[in-house]
């Protein structure tokens, strides 16, 4: 009949490696209640402040939990713990409907958070659930290809391979019939976008972060220009990890929620990638259909429920597979504010216009059912892609309009970025706008109509053939 009250690690209610005990304690109704902390405000003066711990409180067999246990996350003073926005109650059924597969705990900022994701799961299935038997409609699997402390033996910096008399054609080097391949890294990529950044620096120093420049629009602009990496891979090395695919779906799993975006995917060439990338492995009969995989998993709706998942700085595969995704079926039913089209037809040329706008790129553009050439970089047109994409994406999960204004607030840095150079949250304001308007096709049947002039994926907004 008694309590154990201790602090330890946050971990041991969200890691993978600790997920058998917190099963167990939530399935005995042991657990009375976890309050999260981060060491911000250094209620331990001599450990780092990023620490995260919690107060963790079990009752004994005698007295079960009878209405499940109390959690709080996020705090940074004991008096938080006095809001009642901050805690919420979670039982082994909702552990279970949020995370099926690893039965880990949830991480929610405030009640909220928790009745929007838990509708969320009711709705929609998530990307893999674990057997027997599977359940993994799209056909995807995640792996890692080159780690950087271990495979370092393999790699050339740009400047080691000039020495020594290779040349760079495009980002790739070459010397006689044998090449060099170009190692990919997390801060490589964003969302619809393989050319974000390009290493500026040669040795050992351009590993850190200032060596890395973002793009600039006349760059992109250029359908020919490639991203310059740090490391170079011998082609022969790569064998091992080619598919039979020219092109890979790849995300960041270095992240935080913190970040101004926690899940960035994208499309890029087939080439190495370095441990801070993971790589999808598609399901060849889902091809023409993954890209709209990809423009789910870079939705907001999407990046704010993996914000209540990410404990730490690694978007792990576990967390990944545990997340909503909207099943195949659901893109080839009629698009509901334009439904003289399927769901799908109306998402792929936007995420299409989005995502080639380079000739290396190419491969993925066919098998998407598009042999054009890529499509011109225009900021303008690509805010209001991703606009409409996200506003679909709301609907789509069933979010409520005053639900979808609360979720743009918990996006932070993109508040502040808009704010400070438009002084107006424009990306919520456009947002919620474009929701208005598909939510009225909807209702009324009148087809929703683009704010784009020409509409997406037209070949007025595509570059020259690559004869001219």
């Amino acid at each position: 009949r008694g309590r154990l009250g201790c602090i330890v690690p946050s971990g041991i209610a969200t890691d993978d490696t600790t997920k058998a005990f917190f099963q167990d304690i939530m399935t005995a109704r042991s657990l009375l209640s976890l309050y999260d902390f981060e060491n911000r405000e250094r209620l331990f003066p001599d450990v780092d402040s990023r620490t995260k711990f919690c107060l963790l409180t079990l009752t004994g067999s005698a007295e079960p939990v009878s209405q499940g246990a109390t959690f709080a996350f996020f705090l940074r003073k004991v008096e938080e713990l006095q809001e009642p926005e901050r805690c919420f109650t979670l039982s082994a059924e909702d552990v279970a409907l949020i995370n099926p597969n690893t039965r880990t705990c949830p991480v929610f900022r405030s009640r909220r958070d928790l009745q929007l994701t838990k509708a969320i799961y009711e709705r929609v299935p998530v990307l893999v659930r674990e057997g027997p038997p599977e359940e993994n409609l799209w056909g995807v699997k995640f792996t890692t290809m080159f780690h950087m402390t271990r495979h370092s033996h393999l790699f050339r910096t740009r400047e080691e391979l000039e020495r020594d008399g290779w040349r760079l054609e495009g980002n790739i080097f070459r010397k006689g019939e044998e090449t060099y391949l170009p190692l990919y890294e997390g801060q490589m990529i964003w969302l619809f976008d393989h050319r974000f950044a390009s290493c500026i620096a040669s040795g050992p120093s351009a590993v850190d972060e200032d060596e890395w420049l973002e793009l600039d629009e006349e760059k992109h602009a250029n359908p020919f220009y490639r991203s310059i990496p740090h490391y170079w891979v011998k082609d022969n090395q790569f064998e091992k990890f080619k598919n039979k695919l020219d092109f890979m779906l790849v995300y960041r799993i270095i992240t935080n929620t913190t970040n101004m975006r926690t899940s960035v995917f994208c499309f890029i060439p087939s080439f190495p990638c370095g441990n801070s990338l993971a790589v999808a492995i598609v399901d060849l009969k889902q091809i023409k259909n993954i890209i709209l995989v990809q423009t789910a998993l870079s939705s907001l709706v999407f990046d704010y429920v993996a914000r209540q998942k990410v404990g730490s700085t690694n978007l792990n595969f576990f967390i990944l597979k545990q997340l909503p995704v909207l099943p195949p079926a659901r893109y080839q039913q009629p698009c509901p504010w334009e439904s003289d089209r399927t769901l799908g037809d109306w998402i792929r040329p936007r995420a299409l216009e989005l995502t080639y706008t380079a000739w290396d790129l190419a491969a993925f553009a066919r098998d998407c059912g598009y042999d054009g050439p890529p499509f011109r970089w225009d900021e303008k047109r690509r805010f209001l892609l991703r606009c409409e994409l996200d506003a679909a994406y709301f609907h789509l999960y069933g979010i409520a309009r005053d639900d979808v204004d609360y979720i743009m607030e918990t996006f932070p840095i993109v508040r502040s970025g808009d704010l400070k150079r438009y002084n107006d949250y424009r990306t919520k304001r456009v947002i919620l706008e474009i929701y208005d308007e598909l939510q009225r096709a909807s209702e009324t049947g009148q087809p929703y109509r683009t704010r784009l002039t020409p509409p997406p994926a037209d070949p007025a907004v595509a570059h020259p053939p690559r004869s001219s």
